[in-house]
């Protein structure tokens, strides 16, 4: 039963996410993860190794429980890891993030105040 729960929703917690496949059940520390980003009712978890981890979870899901941890929501289908950014960038193809492995994640529109604002609480040590 215990793991039928993990199924349902994410465990995490401010160090560790854990992670289910068909055969078990596993932890991977927050601060590797990259980003998050989101396909349908899937996610792909993208860590600083290189491993991408694919769950049948919503961005939603996860987005609520790493709330108040160092991760921003910056577009419908990314959720970022604050310690992985190296810069912001606009542009005239749109707003990014740059990450500190030289990917870009898109900053959508709609997100664009907030994520800034986000960035500079983040960066003056307000959560």
């Amino acid at each position: 039963m215990n793991n039928l729960s993990s199924l349902l929703s994410p465990a995490v917690s401010p160090d560790y996410l854990e992670l289910v496949n068909l055969k078990r059940s596993f932890f991977i520390r927050t601060e590797d993860v990259i980003f998050i980003q989101a396909d349908v009712n899937y996610v792909r978890i993208v860590t600083k190794t290189g491993k991408v981890f694919v769950q049948a979870k919503t961005l939603k899901s996860y987005e609520q429980l790493l709330k108040k941890t160092s991760f921003v929501r910056t577009h419908k289908s990314y959720l970022v890891n604050f310690h992985h950014f190296a810069g912001y960038q606009i542009t005239d193809g749109g707003t990014f993030i740059q990450l500190l492995d030289g990917k870009k994640v898109p900053v959508s529109k709609r997100r664009r105040q907030y994520v800034q604002t986000s960035v500079s609480q983040k960066q003056n040590g307000v959560n």
